[in-house]
């Protein structure tokens, strides 16, 4: 693969270099900032992955080599999608300013969805959908009413159908107390003796998740293997609500990521829910829904509302994947609440505006 490196001032003119020199085909395989601005390394083709493992007599070798594969496609992919914002700002930017001189009021409402933290690929396609709308106001109402319906909320009977709830998610999500909080729910229509807690973690650590269940008498089990697990939830049928508690997803290993071969292919019924946590941008929220996205998904847990300056990835992410808001994990009652599309769109205008106002005040202060 022969990778060739271009330093622009600016993302900008790196990436008009990258198009000059290999063309409109070009891939941008990463990016960063040196102190000659910003440097691009790209190829015009991908080494042909097929080719690194071929099938072996010994089983053992070829197990390692197809793992070895699995890694390095997906360090490749994230080396990748680590582009995708600097590559959506530039082009989204260029699309904005084409868009403004023929379709003003599409443009501006997708600059008022880009103020709301959502990403420039939503933004332009819901702009789009509601171009032929030339009143703003009116365009406006179309798209947020539009974007609200594509925020599907589970209702409280809805999350309790769920008999098995495996909580996942990536380290410092809030998975965890998402996991309590479940507990708690399922108490409120249960009694401690009719919930069974799975811990598939380390079994010597004592989390706040194990003392509050060894508080309320919820019987706790361990599991570190898919049979282990297997074994565990066969072991409850006689639960009517039972919590997975899993380790956090590792993108990096690809399929090899132990919390998907702990939960991929167990008995019926399990339902996946995400823990997303409002902090994080939306290409660490694409990419653990992506990653985890073989596993039997059911919905979506916000998590770190409190911390966050924005909802926009979030909102992001729960569109593009159209997974149903499972709850909001308020951290003042360690309680998870229900949440609606409503609700969710409000919190992002009242997000973007305190953001305004404290950019506003920074200028007047730099005056």
């Amino acid at each position: 693969m022969n990778v060739q490196r271009f330093t622009g001032r600016d993302n900008r003119a790196a990436l008009d270099q990258v198009r000059q020199h290999l063309g409109p085909d070009a891939l941008v395989l990463s990016s960063q900032r040196t102190g000659d601005g910003i440097e691009i390394c790209a190829t015009t083709q991908l080494p042909d992955m097929t080719r690194i493992s071929k099938p072996s007599l010994a089983p053992n070798t070829h197990s390692v080599a197809a793992g070895d594969n699995e890694i390095q496609l997906a360090q490749l992919k994230r080396e990748l999608a680590s582009l995708r914002e600097t590559l959506q700002q530039a082009l989204g930017e260029r699309r904005w300013q084409d868009t403004a001189e023929i379709r003003p009021v599409a443009a501006s409402v997708a600059q008022r969805l880009v103020t709301l933290g959502l990403g420039r690929v939503l933004a332009g396609e819901l702009a789009d959908r509601f171009s032929h709308i030339q009143e703003l106001n009116a365009a406006w109402q179309q798209v947020t009413q539009h974007l609200m319906e594509r925020l599907n909320s589970l209702s409280c009977e809805e999350l309790g159908g769920f008999r098995i709830k495996a909580i996942i998610g990536g380290s410092g999500s809030g998975k965890t107390h998402a996991a309590a909080a479940l507990l708690q729910v399922g108490l409120g229509h249960l009694s401690p003796e009719q919930i069974a807690l799975v811990h598939c973690g380390d079994p010597s650590r004592d989390t706040t998740l194990s003392q509050l269940a060894t508080r309320l008498n919820i019987r706790q089990y361990s599991a570190r293997s898919h049979d282990e697990l297997a074994e565990a939830l066969s072991g409850c049928r006689w639960a009517r609500d039972i919590i997975i508690d899993t380790p956090a997803l590792s993108p990096a290993l690809g399929s090899q990521d132990p919390v998907l071969t702990l939960l991929s292919r167990q008995r019926g019924g399990l339902a996946a829910f995400v823990a997303l946590p409002a902090t994080a941008s939306s290409d660490h929220l694409r990419e653990m829904l992506d990653h985890s996205r073989h596993l039997p998904l059911a919905g979506v847990i916000t998590t770190k509302v409190d911390e966050a300056n924005s909802l926009g990835a979030v909102i992001d992410a729960v569109v593009t994947s159209e997974l149903a808001l499972a709850g909001r994990y308020d951290v003042r009652t360690n309680s998870l609440l229900p949440v609606s599309g409503d609700e969710m769109l409000t919190n992002a205008k009242r997000f973007a505006k305190r953001s305004l106002e404290r950019q506003s005040a920074q200028l007047k202060v730099a005056v």
